[in-house]
């Protein structure tokens, strides 16, 4: 007769692992809010991850967009100067320069020091419904 160690398992077929539900990674859930923002708006990071589910998790949503896909309008997304006011992030010049020509483009406008005016060019879901009804 055998002798079995305490606590190991002695069996012939191979134990198969669980169904897992499939989950998703935190930047897909910042990429679905990035894809959302609607042309003319912007996006604090701060306010990219408290919409992506991910509160306090600026950072979280600064890395993802440092890999952002090319199809995604990442350029709405900028940094928070203080509660009114939005800047530019990006610290290579061209790429900021950039970010600023795209912005333009879609109509938000800069105050004479640089800054977006979240009041005016800032998006939440909630206050767009607001606007709107």
């Amino acid at each position: 007769m055998k002798r079995r160690s305490a606590g190991r398992r002695t069996t012939s077929a191979k134990a198969k692992p669980l169904p897992r539900e499939v989950e998703t990674r935190p930047e897909d859930e910042i990429y679905e809010v990035v894809r959302a923002i609607p042309r003319g708006r912007v996006v604090t990071y701060g306010q990219l991850a408290e919409l992506a589910g991910i509160p306090s998790g600026h950072r979280v949503a600064a890395r993802a967009m440092r890999t952002c896909p090319d199809a995604l309008p990442w350029y709405r997304v900028v940094g928070k100067k203080d509660a009114r006011r939005a800047q530019i992030a990006v610290v290579e010049a061209d790429h900021a320069a950039l970010q600023r020509k795209l912005l333009q483009r879609e109509g938000v406008r800069f105050d004479a020091n640089g800054f977006i005016v979240l009041a005016e060019w800032g998006w939440l879901p909630a206050a767009d419904h607001r606007r709107r009804g």
